[in-house]
């Protein structure tokens, strides 16, 4: 069971990576902008089709090796686990490294093609649209913060009722393989932890806010109405995570308060539950969505292939992965690779998103 659980995790790593390319918007390309009237560049297709395929195939066949060893071998579940997370970092950089090699592809084949030489570059800004915003009002994320503080309330509350030996983690059967002794701190590790996290989630919401909007000035009309949609489910997909965390993990919390309400069979049962809702909802998200919300269908407004181009900020982009641009306000920006946010690291504001609710974290788990 627990090798088809770490082989369904890999497959959809693999699947997801492997088909990225074709879940962007056409105006974007390994991280390298491209003007709308080379969106369809054969060349370019020719080269998300030729990632989708070497990733595809080199992560299937990793796949295989992993099953084939794993039931062959039968590992325990310790080395299963381990090695399970070495195959999906060597599906991750195989990714990664073959990005590396599209990307500098298009940025050759941009410069040498001069898709922006000659080219006007502009702007495009709607002064309406953070009044058309459709995002998860900010009260409806506080609340699962207040049950949490709440929960940690009660804890103390039944700090004298719980035992000696807390149980900190618990392996892939259910049954706990890790303990802290109890004191005020450790008691309530777990609800401190899920508030930071929830916190992030609240972040994320409101980041988008404030987030600019990279509207097309070929297709405007239909670049608004996709970014719009795109961050109203990226609320929902945030708000969506932050009630399943909670839920999951205040119930392990609950239990080791009350431990006539877990078993081992809800405590394997529970995680396994929460990860397929998690794939569901990342694939509903990505195949609906898509990034900058290309794949909803918006009544189009008809291109304008004039000399008219959107602002060329590649060199804002380094590897088209990380954005550094201290003139740009905005903390979140929309990935130019994947699916979803990063951080505009040009500010510094974003090193204290990205880094303070890491350290906490982490302070957190070692002081146990």
């Amino acid at each position: 069971m627990i090798v088809f659980l770490f082989g369904f995790i890999l497959l959809f790593i693999t699947v997801l990576q492997a088909f990225t390319p074709k879940l962007l918007k056409q105006t974007e390309a390994f991280g390298v902008y491209v003007p709308e009237q080379y969106a369809k560049e054969q060349t370019i297709i020719a080269y998300k089709k030729r990632y989708t395929a070497v990733v595809l195939t080199l992560g299937i066949i990793l796949l295989a090796v992993y099953i084939i060893w794993a039931l062959t071998q039968s590992p325990t579940e310790e080395t299963l686990s381990l090695f399970s997370i070495g195959v999906q970092f060597c599906i991750l950089f195989i990714g990664l490294g073959y990005y590396f090699m599209m990307h500098v592809r298009v940025k050759r084949l941009k410069e040498e093609q001069g898709w922006t030489t000659g080219k006007k570059e502009v702007r495009v800004v709607d002064l309406q649209f953070q009044a058309k915003l459709q995002l998860i009002p900010r009260i409806v994320f506080i609340i699962p913060m207040i049950i949490t503080v709440g929960l940690i309330i009660y804890t103390f509350m039944k700090y004298a009722q719980m035992p000696d030996m807390i149980p900190t983690h618990w392996g892939p059967s259910g049954q706990p393989d890790a303990f802290s002794e109890k004191t005020y701190f450790s008691v309530v590790s777990m609800p401190l932890i899920l508030l930071v996290m929830q916190g992030m989630f609240l972040m994320m919401s409101e980041g988008m806010k404030f987030a600019g909007a990279k509207i097309n000035p070929a297709n405007k009309k239909t670049s608004v109405s996709q970014q719009l949609a795109f961050r109203k489910y990226s609320s929902w997909f945030a708000l969506f995570m932050a009630i399943t965390m909670t839920l999951m993990m205040g119930y392990f919390h609950l239990q080791t308060i009350h431990p006539e309400i877990g078993s081992a069979w809800v405590m394997f049962a529970l995680p396994l539950v929460f990860l397929v809702l998690t794939f569901l909802a990342v694939g509903i998200y990505i195949v609906k969505v898509g990034q900058s919300g290309s794949r909803l269908k918006i009544e189009e407004d008809s291109p304008s292939l004039e000399d008219k181009i959107a602002v060329d900020d590649d060199k804002y982009w380094k590897g088209g992965i990380i954005y550094i641009n201290k003139d740009d306000p905005s903390i979140l920006v929309e990935k130019r690779f994947g699916i979803g946010w990063t951080l505009n690291f040009g500010r510094p504001l974003s090193w204290i998103v990205l880094f303070g609710p890491l350290i906490l974290i982490l302070v957190i788990a070692f002081s146990l």
